[in-house]
């Protein structure tokens, strides 16, 4: 959360975190069949790409960020149970400008991934929900 996160605060680290769990509890195909701990979820990587979906394992930040008590205690949390309202029913976020001070303007549809619906942005996240009939499994 820390990694991907670093600089939107508690509330994006938290809404991260959120999306990540919301995968392993999806259980649904295509995306996020037999996530079935949390760090399955964080390198799962973009199919027949071998690329990471998520730019820390990418590049290498997840390896580097040192956590506080509270970015611990976040994680804590999210373990126990905790999940941000907000982000409840995301299953993915996007950063559309990663490495700068500014986000871009957030698509409709979260690229590489038709099956999704724009719902709101934080900070320089933008998240997403599947639409109607994506992931039964998750969206009862």
């Amino acid at each position: 959360m820390l990694a991907e996160a670093i600089g939107e605060g508690a509330l994006g680290m938290n809404m991260v975190g959120t999306v990540v769990a919301n995968r392993v509890e999806a259980d649904c195909d295509p995306d996020f069949r037999a996530l079935r701990e949390i760090n399955h979820a964080i390198y799962q990587t973009i199919p027949g790409t071998g690329i990471p979906h998520f730019e820390p394992v990418l590049n290498g930040t997840l390896y580097t960020q040192r956590p506080r008590e509270e970015d611990l205690q976040r994680a804590r949390n999210l373990l126990h149970g905790y999940r941000d309202p907000r982000a409840r029913m995301s299953l993915w976020f996007f950063n559309p400008s990663p490495g700068k001070r500014w986000r871009a303007p957030c698509s409709p549809t979260m690229p590489r991934s038709p099956m999704t619906r724009f719902v709101y942005a934080h900070r320089n996240h933008c998240f997403y929900v599947g639409v109607p009939g994506y992931c039964p499994e998750f969206y009862r």
